[in-house]
């Protein structure tokens, strides 16, 4: 807002306002944002998204957790102990297709045992390197869990990003509404007060037989005009600041009222304030959070589309044990070259159709989301464009305004010289304060499109970040 419009303000309105709120207490924007950052039930829950981000985080780290497996078996029928099977392993993955694990073995039993599970008395240990050759070389399932933990982080800050900004965005639009309807209402209550003491001189002139009867019926429905005028603003005015208080909480999660003694800042700084928040630079929207909200779908996609290549390869895994012996009899280990245990697995997709199939739809899910992104991307910059021309169209709407109230300020100063010389009556001096009240909510009306149009521009701002 130029400052030519806030010293145009400040002639038509701020005195006025000042004088009629001057015992009220004020909720000030700023304290008012503070107050809704601190406490609203929405803001709370977008900040837990920083403890989703940190639990996700936590999650991706646990795919490479070690892990220790025992199993026990053991049969005996009888009187007669059929075998004894024991095995521990811990196992070790990396971030590579290559797991590691070390184990223990020992097993004990009669006939009945199975011959390959035959060991030495004192048991063995093994360690055992896995390899993936083919399929999982490049990504495997395990990578796949580590970066979509990270995506979901990412999303979840995204999400909290979004809820933040829609309510600071409402609370903003409320309460610029309700700063328009206080003083809305002041102006109202200026003009009753007006016909109020026109009306007490109109009935003085007709006692003193200056003025016909009709005059005070003609200044009388002026007057209730006035008074219906006045009640319908007291009800928006009460409709917008409940609707202001919806955005107010305490530390305990209980929501607050507005007392009818507090009153917001007057509209100029409201707007002002509004504006010189939403200031844009350079604007940016690939990095609102909604088109970045987009950007990660087509991103998990994609790193599930990866996984899912990794099918259509050959299947070649590797896995080697090497072996210590502990021992027959006695406790006496032994480690050599020719003993190890190893084995290969090989298969080879041949068709794989729903493999090819599931791509072939997140191939699709890809190209409409980023559709979707770029439309979305522009709609923003149209939306800004439009918002930026609306100020500049609001502003020559004020010039006409403002013209029109000097005029009709000019034209009203003339009628009542000319009521008071005789040569005017009640019925064209109230025109000309009705074209002058015109005025004045025409002036205010422009100034609350203004702000709410910054608000809109906050908005946009706020996904700059």
């Amino acid at each position: 807002m130029s400052n030519k419009y806030k010293s145009i303000f400040l002639i038509i309105f701020a005195f006025v306002f000042v004088q009629r709120v001057y015992s009220q207490d004020t909720l000030r924007l700023d304290d008012y944002l503070d107050m809704v950052g601190e406490n609203h039930p929405l803001i709370q829950k977008a900040k837990l998204f920083e403890n989703v981000a940190e639990a996700y985080s936590l999650k991706a780290k646990g795919v490479l957790d070690p892990k220790i497996e025992s199993a026990y078996d053991r049969k005996r029928f009888k009187d007669t102990p059929y075998f004894t099977v024991w095995q521990t392993e811990a196992k070790i993955p990396t971030r590579y297709p290559v797991d590691l694990s070390i184990g223990y073995e020992n097993n004990a039993g009669s006939s009945f045992l199975n011959d390959q599970n035959s060991l030495p008395d004192n048991g063995l240990i093994y360690g055992t390197i896995n390899v993936t050759l083919l399929r999982g070389l490049i990504f495997d399932e395990q990578r796949f869990n580590i970066q979509n933990a990270d995506l979901n982080a990412l999303m979840g800050e995204v999400e909290g990003e979004i809820i933040r900004r829609e309510v600071y965005y409402q609370a903003v639009d409320a309460y610029i509404r309700w700063s328009a309807a206080q003083e809305k209402n002041i102006v109202y209550l200026d003009f009753l007060e007006t016909l109020q003491q026109r009306h007490q001189n109109v009935i003085e002139l007709f006692e003193n037989g200056d003025k016909p009867a009709i005059d005070t019926i003609e200044s009388r429905v002026n007057l209730n005009t006035a008074q219906k005028n006045l009640l319908d603003a007291r009800q928006e005015l009460l409709k917008s600041q409940q609707k202001t208080a919806l955005f107010l909480w305490d530390d305990k999660g209980n929501p607050l009222s507005i007392r009818a003694d507090v009153a917001p800042e007057n509209l100029l700084s409201s707007v002002t304030n509004v504006e010189e928040r939403a200031i844009i630079e350079n604007p940016l929207f690939s990095v609102d959070p909604l088109v970045r909200k987009m950007d990660n779908k087509i991103s998990q996609i994609s790193l599930n589309n990866k996984l899912i290549r990794e099918n259509l390869k050959p299947e070649l895994n590797l896995k080697y044990n090497t072996i210590l012996n502990l021992g027959k009899d006695e406790l006496d280990p032994t480690f050599t070259l020719n003993d190890y245990k190893y084995g290969v697995t090989a298969s080879i997709p041949i068709l794989n159709r729903k493999t090819r199939g599931d791509i072939m739809l997140n191939d699709v899910k890809i190209e409409q989301t980023m559709f979707e992104r770029s439309q979305y991307e522009q709609k923003l910059f149209n939306e800004y464009t439009m918002l930026i021309a609306n100020q500049d169209l609001q502003e020559q709407t004020l010039d006409v305004s403002v013209e029109k109230f000097t005029n009709s300020q000019t034209l009203l100063e003339a009628e009542i010289i000319k009521f008071g010389l005789g040569e005017s009556s009640v019925f064209m001096l109230n025109s000309r304060e009705r074209k002058l009240l015109e005025a004045r909510l025409e002036i205010l009306k422009s100034y609350s499109k203004l702000g709410l149009t910054a608000a809109s521009l906050y908005f946009l701002k706020m996904g700059q970040f």
